[in-house]
């Protein structure tokens, strides 16, 4: 889309106009180019990705970062021990190693201090 005939054209050198020139020529034209972009881009981005062509394209994409960076090897290790548990720990943690869903985490209010009156 071009800008209408009331807008001048820029000149080649950009160097010729002066800021306040470039802000006028700006404002001009934003109008009109905006009124391209009405319409949403969602609908166009799923028509692409889930078009047979998209589908093709964005797997050869993981492909080809699996085969520059490897497979993601996403692994969780204990690194060191922890200390053992004190009694005056503000939490308990139990873990089940057979059956992580049983894990808890218990969390201990702290004793209140009993405020004196002077």
């Amino acid at each position: 889309m071009t800008p209408s005939a009331s807008v001048p054209e820029p000149p080649r050198d950009p160097e010729e106009w002066t800021d306040d020139e470039w802000i006028s020529y700006l404002e001009q034209t934003d109008e009109t180019f905006s009124e391209a972009f009405t319409q949403p881009v969602e609908p166009l981005l799923g028509k692409v990705t889930k078009s047979s062509g998209g589908q093709i394209i964005g797997n050869a994409m993981l492909g080809m970062a699996q085969a520059i960076y490897g497979k993601d090897k996403t692994e969780i290790a204990i690194v060191s021990e922890g200390q053992p548990a004190r009694g005056d720990e503000p939490f308990k943690v139990t873990l089940d190693l057979e059956h992580p869903e049983d894990s808890t985490v218990v969390f201990r209010t702290p004793p209140q201090a009993e405020s004196s009156s002077e």
